[in-house]
């Protein structure tokens, strides 16, 4: 944790700021995995004021203690946010020594009503006493991007939970099951083996439904011999998990094996292929190729994957359109797909590390192989 208030202050040097601010003052739950990220608290709110050579975190009555706990060992005073708004945010900067200066505020973490909220905080204050907020947009993107050493291992846990969650379920599939309960077990899999919950809303698509990328799952029964789409996640300690598999109940009709084989190869290219320094887009085509080169290049038509942290969508961006270059410590997933409106759909999806310059699988769920199919 020191270590990214390090690399936060030599972001402050570059862009001549005097500190950070990330969330405003009254917003619930707005900035929470940046707090969470740069502070270690897990509460519902508070405010992270990192300066050239301090670390506050402004909490109220309700988590000072918990603050303290979490915060302090972190290197972070905790300030007590008490009273009125109007009353202890002035403090804050005070105490911070912030008077005229320049206050990066995270714009991924700030809400416009909050930026113009915190103006009315202080405006009771002399002008010179006010400080300039700027946008410092991409300073937390860009921290993000590259997990430490730390953030691995609790990520890759949250993997392990989800595997271990769809291999459970995978067994107990039957043709009778709906979408909704399979979805359910799923999410019981996930505490069962000591998730704190899943990481989004389970994706459980069966036939032609599963044409729709994301599609919700619905009281309808999973049914046989045609494609089931199941995208789901854990968390733990607050990092998520993705995996995308598709099965079938049953037996694979030729269509199954010809296009689950095409997504199958299409993510095997993609993971062999990328290297750091790629451009995001680059390793995109290194499977849309695969697909267009076998005639469903125009069914193929979300970007290949995203980061994964303690959101389960971040930089970078695996697309198109990216303009992210992929950097040695990234965590992303690689998810291509087919999808046939009146059939349904494929899609392969795990998650990989950038490590000595090369994709490293680290979801190792079950799937099926095209021989296997």
């Amino acid at each position: 944790m020191t270590d990214r208030l390090t690399r936060i202050r030599i972001e402050l040097q570059e862009r001549n700021l005097d500190a950070l601010l990330v969330s405003a003052p009254g917003e619930e739950e707005l900035g929470a995995a940046t707090r969470r990220y740069i502070s270690g608290f897990t509460g519902s709110t508070g405010q992270v004021l990192v300066t050239r050579d301090r670390a506050i975190f402004a909490a109220d009555f309700r988590y000072i203690e918990q603050a303290e706990r979490e915060c302090g060992p972190r290197g972070f005073e905790v300030f007590p946010a008490l009273g009125a708004r109007k009353e202890w945010f002035p403090k804050l900067i005070g105490e911070a020594d912030l008077a005229g200066k320049r206050v990066g505020v995270s714009t991924r973490d700030l809400s416009y009503a909050g930026y113009l909220s915190m103006l009315d905080y202080l405006e009771p204050l002399p002008g010179p006493d006010r400080p300039e907020f700027v946008p410092a947009k991409g300073i937390i993107e860009k921290l993000r991007r590259q997990k430490d050493p730390e953030e691995l291992a609790l990520l890759q846990r949250a993997i392990h939970i989800s595997d271990d969650a769809f291999e459970r379920l995978e067994t107990a599939l039957t043709p009778e099951m709906t979408e909704l309960e399979a979805a359910e077990v799923f999410a019981a899999n996930v505490k069962a083996a000591g998730g704190e919950d899943i990481s989004f809303p389970t994706i459980v698509a069966g036939g032609p439904w599963s044409a729709m990328p994301h599609a919700s799952p619905r009281a309808e029964r999973l049914g046989t011999d045609r494609p089931v789409v199941i995208d789901m996640g854990a968390r733990y300690e607050g990092y998520c998990s993705d995996l995308t598999r598709t099965v079938v109940i049953g037996q694979p009709d030729a269509k199954f094996r010809e296009v689950y084989g095409i997504v199958f190869e299409a993510q095997q290219a993609a993971i062999a292929g990328i290297e750091a320094g790629m451009k995001a887009s680059d390793a995109h085509l290194l499977a849309q190729d695969v697909i267009a080169a076998a005639g469903y290049g125009d069914r193929f038509g979300h970007g290949l994957g995203h980061g994964v942290g303690l959101d389960v969508h971040e930089d970078p961006y695996l697309g198109t359109s990216s303009e992210d270059v992929l950097e040695e410590g990234m965590v992303f997933t690689i998810e291509p797909g087919i999808y046939l409106p009146g059939w349904g759909g494929v899609r392969i999806e795990d998650i990989v590390v950038l490590e000595n310059g090369r994709a490293r699988v680290l979801s190792h769920a079950r799937k099926l192989t095209p021989a296997g199919v």
